[in-house]
């Protein structure tokens, strides 16, 4: 039985947008390669220079970049705080990304994105070491 469902929701949900994001990234080079008429280009490192693809790239890449840190912190938080609280904050994370890929790089609509889901991760970062904190007190 799962002890964590609503942690575990959030997780597929991130796991999702990964998927997601990454899918607008291959449909992006496709797009980019075919303009082009060449197929040489799907694999080089011209496709860089579309904006259209950099902005599928940058985030795909910057989520990448985030869930080494998110995935981890989320899960020790919601072991050692709770459940609720852990997918609460989980759940603000995946709406400030989704609000980040939606908006980026549009007239930097996608500050208060940015902000809620570095928020989020800060609080569950401070949950999981006050929940680590608080184990270890208890064991000693």
């Amino acid at each position: 039985m799962n002890e964590y469902p609503l942690t575990s929701i959030v997780t597929l949900a991130l796991v999702v947008l990964w998927w997601v994001l990454g899918s607008r990234v291959s449909l992006a080079r496709a797009t980019y390669a075919n303009k082009q008429q060449n197929p040489d280009m799907f694999h080089s490192l011209e496709i860089y220079s579309d904006a259209d693809f950099m902005i599928a790239f940058r985030n795909h890449q910057n989520l990448t970049e985030f869930l080494v840190v998110m995935l981890p912190t989320l899960w020790i938080c919601a072991v050692g705080v709770s459940d609720l609280f852990a997918s609460v904050l989980g759940s603000f994370y995946f709406t400030g990304r989704v609000w980040h890929a939606r908006n980026y790089p549009r007239d930097f609509s996608h500050g208060p994105a940015v902000f809620l889901s570095l928020w989020s991760l800060r609080v569950l970062f401070l949950g999981a070491i006050g929940g680590v904190i608080y184990a270890l007190v208890q064991r000693f």
